[in-house]
């Protein structure tokens, strides 16, 4: 049954937010798996991010694909870290032994909304401080070096370390994972 709704409500987003002649996987009724269809309306502006039947996010926008558990271990100079998808666009890596307990990483999507994100940190954060990283980078000043969103390239993210972890190694760790993610 949950399969069977979670296709119906894929389908209507597909006539509303599909492109012309692409596709786009969908859940398969009854499995646990995906099957790709071809998307009949014309393009717009709106993403559509799509689940199999067990949750995981396909697509170009699962923040888990934005950087292995490997790297975050390796960050936080930690034995493992394993991550897994949260509620909010944003990927938990919890860490064993290192530096923080655990790291957020947020893919908030494509560099054209750069301006309306920034706009909200700045209006909901108590406003923001320029970071040297990527391509454009801040913190915002509610929570100071203890989350960095950055804009590289076509992609806007965050990294965040929450739970009260504080401390020089915790900064330089996220200000590290960051510039992995941006690809330097």
């Amino acid at each position: 049954m949950r399969s069977r709704i979670l296709t119906a409500i894929t389908l209507v987003l597909l006539v509303s937010c599909g492109g012309e002649g692409a596709t786009t996987t969908v859940p398969s009724p009854g499995a646990d798996t995906t099957v790709a269809i071809a998307d009949p309306a014309p393009p717009t502006t709106a993403a559509v991010e799509t689940t199999t039947t067990s949750g995981a996010a396909t697509g170009g926008e699962d923040p888990c694909a934005l950087v292995t558990a490997e790297v975050v271990a390796s960050t936080f100079g930690a034995a493992s870290a394993s991550g897994e998808p949260g509620v909010a666009r944003n990927c938990h890596f919890t860490i064993d032994g290192g530096v923080a307990r655990s790291v957020e990483v947020f893919h908030y999507g494509s560099s054209a909304g750069w301006d309306g994100v920034k706009q909200g940190y700045e209006d909901n954060r108590g406003g923001v401080t320029a970071v040297d990283v990527g391509d454009e980078a801040y913190q915002p000043n509610d929570v100071g070096p203890y989350e960095l969103v950055v804009r590289s390239g076509d992609l806007i993210f965050a990294v965040a370390v929450q739970e009260g972890q504080g401390g020089a190694d915790v900064e330089a760790a996220i200000l590290e994972l960051a510039a992995a993610i941006a690809g330097g």
